[in-house]
């Protein structure tokens, strides 16, 4: 009804953006504000990429922080879902839903005791791809344990494909890539223990 998919990046934590995807300096370029009915979010354009034309000079903006459970998450717009585990230092999920409907997801296990989080897997719908959906994922799971608050982050096995690699060299990863560092609750969790 009101457009198609759209890129979404998530919002900085100083509140500004200096920088569009292209590396374009907002103070120097232009930006422009706006709203983006499909998604329920704010938008912002980069002057210099709209004035050259290219694609993907606007974006919406979403908090990686501001997720909402099953029950209270609004079904229209694109909004964060945060389903927990079923028990302590199990793995839950991140989801991105927009109207109502799950278009990329990430399983995480948190262990809040020993300070260590694992992000299982980030999935996209094909036609969310390459819209900054996934990075906006790993915002959210890194806004349920900070690395700055003392948590240590690992992944699962990442596939060594150019796509896969773009993605990861590109989010700012703050742990360690396809060695998961479970400790012995999460290990417990999923019945390895």
């Amino acid at each position: 009804m009101y457009g198609t998919a759209r890129a979404v990046r998530p919002t900085s934590p100083d509140g500004g953006r200096r920088w569009c995807p292209r590396g374009h300096d907002l103070t120097i370029g232009g930006k422009q504000a706006g709203y983006s009915h499909r998604h329920r979010l704010d938008t912002v354009t980069c002057g210099v990429c709209w004035d050259l034309g290219l694609p993907g000079a606007s974006w919406c903006e979403i908090d990686p922080a501001e997720q909402h459970t099953e029950e209270q998450a609004p079904d229209v717009g694109l909004v964060l879902v945060r389903v927990p585990p079923a028990v302590r230092a199990g793995v839950g999920q991140l989801r991105m839903r927009l109207d109502g409907v799950v278009v990329a997801d990430a399983d995480l296990a948190v262990c809040a005791p020993c300070r260590r989080a694992v992000l299982e897997q980030v999935r996209v719908d094909e036609a969310h791809r390459r819209l900054g959906y996934g990075r906006v994922l790993v915002a959210a799971a890194l806004a349920v344990a900070p690395p700055g608050q003392g948590y240590d982050w690992s992944t699962t096995t990442v596939l060594n494909s150019p796509a896969t690699r773009a993605f990861w060299a590109a989010v700012g990863w703050p742990g360690q890539l396809g060695r998961p560092d479970r400790c012995t609750d999460m290990v417990r969790a999923v019945g390895e223990g």
